[in-house]
């Protein structure tokens, strides 16, 4: 009887966690600005309704997102897809979730997962024009963990580095941003506020648009789930944002989270590689793929290697094997819902402490007057005797790390005496002020710094007693580089060429001059900057942030060029350089455009591509996206959120374009935990059937 008793037992335990949804048991409240409130009694119920209201929103790149952890991308995106799906199946993926999935996710989040899950093949089988793929459904939850593993792999490091080994640039790896992309994160502690409460600031900047922009959601159930913040296509719970005691922000850290090892490949047999001074056999296998081609899905093979310190990327200039933490954890998902679920910090530092999440800064603040800056993620425990600089050319077991640094070892700064943190995307060393900072190092910690990180640092620290909430707002929302850092150090030829020798530049230079390095939107000289800048891109190849922290300064020659560049670009759409930056940079989606203030690089970010070559017009496609500010007080929290342009993806919505004008304007709208103030004031409610 014993063995039927035990699984008896394990059958109710498991039965606990896997529940009948019913449908009308779910309540979606739209407000005013169509963001879904989702009310119900247990948290797999809320799951549920997750997945049915951002499909109603955005179905298309939650499938991009679950297609992908198919290995079924290129089927729908051609070559841009199945890149993807070849990473999954490289970096093994694939095979790694089905391997940890049963032991390593807890039966309380696959129940979340199993009801997400019902949720979108519901809304798949409602809808089936919506389908992209046929023999695509049901969605499965080992699909959502393929998921996040598969994008937090590329955001953690592997795809800055398979882009470096590309484009043999492998010796800026440790310092290679690979785009434009960042974030700014602040806490304020009740000591430096003027209401004595914590204010903290999340202002992520990801794409504007696709797989990777914010959506933003209310998940609220009677099980402790009450959240409110944004998320990602294919996410089961909140990413940043706020509950009624606690909140946190994420920012990218560019740690060097793995290496990456130049082959010494036998000269003999090109089959081996070397290995602790012998010659070894390169792991094979075939990777099957299908891509889409004008309208035809062809099959392709692909050779893959392994090695002792990982997969294989093959290029022109040789064989490279990277080796990184990121695509060996599963349990990144089951941490956002932790942290999701937690009321104080020491829940919350439980959920950390999970170290699920491969990356990413965390800056939190809670009712209780905590704060923290945390370069979270993970490190690999590398011997600091060794040379770690980038491609490791030693052909050395010594260089093959085997375990991460313990959660004691990670860059942490917890209530620091000066009563704030911050971080921009730039070293952990500098998180708040410069008698509280870090001092540490380890190999693989990020030192490198970046004009947002110079100017929250001179903002912060210059400000005497507590800060007024237009203090915290005028932060948040500054347009300016640094007058004495990074920028006028880079760029230092544009701002003192002879006119002499290059009189053709007399009036571009001369304008350039008398600007005041701010990135306002009627700006004469931030639009001719801004389109320098780009003209720079250009001629170098790299994103805009990457030229701010590379070692050379620019030279006179590339000065000199890049605003010839733009002057004759600038001449030629729009007949003159008495041009404003908002007249070159707009806020565009839809039949909307608006000038937009900000650049890449400065606090209030705004980060941009060639819109109307014809026009001369560049569209912001990230930086500022989702925003929230909020207050946290023992009486209340009160927060205000925004996002670039609303809550729908669907052109014929009214909510595809409703935030741009407030966004524009640095506007927010208040959002609220309370069911019944939320359901007294929604637009619509309805439930997911």
């Amino acid at each position: 009887m014993r063995p039927f008793i035990t699984v008896f037992l394990l059958f109710l335990f498991t039965r606990s966690f896997t529940q009948t949804i019913q449908p009308d048991q779910i309540t979606i409240a739209r407000d005013e600005f169509g963001v879904p409130h989702i009310f119900a009694k247990t948290d797999q119920e809320v799951a549920y309704g997750l997945a049915w209201a951002h499909s109603e929103d955005d179905f298309e790149h939650i499938q991009h997102s679950l297609i992908a952890a198919r290995g079924r991308l290129g089927e729908v995106l051609g070559k841009e897809g199945v890149l993807f799906d070849y990473g999954l199946k490289f970096l093994g993926i694939d095979t790694l979730v089905d391997r940890l999935y049963e032991q390593n996710i807890s039966e309380e989040f696959k129940g979340i997962l199993r009801a997400y899950c019902q949720g979108l093949n519901a809304y798949a089988e409602s809808h089936p024009k919506e389908v992209l793929l046929k023999n695509l459904l049901p969605f499965q939850e080992k699909d959502l963990i393929k998921g996040y593993t598969l994008s937090l792999s590329l955001m953690s490091g592997v795809g800055v580095a398979l882009k470096t080994i590309k484009a043999n640039k492998i010796e800026e790896f440790n310092s290679a941003n690979d785009d434009d992309k960042g974030s700014n994160a602040i806490a304020i502690a009740p000591s430096r506020t003027e209401d004595g409460k914590t204010w903290l600031a999340v202002n992520s900047h990801q794409p504007l648009e696709g797989r990777f922009a914010w959506y933003e959601a209310h998940l609220c159930s009677e099980q402790g789930w009450n959240m409110i913040g944004g998320l990602f296509p294919g996410g089961v719970s909140i990413f940043v944002g706020s509950n009624p005691n606690l909140g946190w922000a994420h920012t990218t850290n560019y740690n060097t989270w793995g290496d990456i090892h130049q082959l010494i490949i036998n000269p003999k047999n090109k089959n081996q590689y070397q290995y602790d001074g012998a010659w070894k056999d390169f792991g094979k296998s075939k990777i099957k793929l299908k891509v889409k081609i004008a309208g035809i899905k062809l099959g392709i093979s692909k050779k893959a290697l392994f090695t002792e310190f990982g997969p294989v990327f093959e290029a022109k200039h040789g064989k490279y094997a990277i080796r990184f933490p990121a695509y060996s954890e599963i349990r990144a998902a089951e941490q956002w819902f932790k942290m999701n679920k937690a009321q104080n910090w020491v829940e919350f530092e439980k959920a950390i402490k999970m170290q699920g999440i491969p990356s990413y800064n965390i800056v939190y603040g809670d009712k209780d007057g905590n704060i923290l800056y945390q370069s979270g993620g993970h490190y690999p425990d590398r011997d600091p005797s060794l040379d770690w600089h980038q491609p490791i050319k030693a052909a050395s077991s010594k260089y093959k790390w085997t375990k991460l640094l313990p959660y004691s070892a990670i860059p942490s700064n917890f209530n620091p005496d000066c009563g704030f943190v911050y971080n921009a995307n730039n070293t952990p060393l500098h998180c708040t002020s410069e008698e509280c900072n870090l001092e540490m190092w380890f190999p693989g910690l990020q030192l490198f710094e970046n004009n947002r990180g110079q100017r929250l640092a001179e903002l912060m620290n210059n400000h005497e007693g507590k800060f007024t909430w237009k203090d915290f707002l005028n932060i948040k929302y500054d347009i300016s580089y640094t007058k004495s850092g990074l920028y006028q150090e880079k760029f230092t030829h544009f701002y003192h060429l002879d006119l002499s020798k290059y009189p053709d530049l007399t009036d571009y230079v001369t304008r350039l001059k008398q600007w005041d390095f701010r990135a306002d939107s009627s700006s004469n000289g931030a639009g001719l900057a801004m389109m320098m800048h780009k003209k720079l891109c250009e001629r170098y190849d790299i994103p805009f942030g990457f030229l701010l922290i590379r070692k050379e300064i620019i030279g006179e020659k590339d000065a000199v060029q890049a605003m010839r560049d733009a002057q004759k670009f600038l001449l030629k759409t729009h007949g003159s350089l008495d041009i404003k930056l908002g007249d070159i940079q707009r806020h565009i989606r839809g039949n909307v455009s608006k000038a937009m203030n900000g650049m890449s690089e400065v606090l209030r970010a705004a980060d941009t591509k060639l819109y109307d070559k014809k026009k001369g017009i560049y569209r912001v496609n990230q930086g500022d996206g989702y925003i929230q500010l909020v207050k946290f007080g023992k009486e209340g929290t009160e927060l205000n959120t925004i996002n670039s342009y609303g809550a729908s993806a669907h052109p014929d919505s009214p909510h595809y374009t409703d935030q741009m004008e407030m966004a524009v304007k640095h506007q927010t709208r208040p959002m609220y935990f309370d069911k019944a103030r939320v359901i007294q004031t929604a637009k619509r409610i309805y439930h997911p059937q």
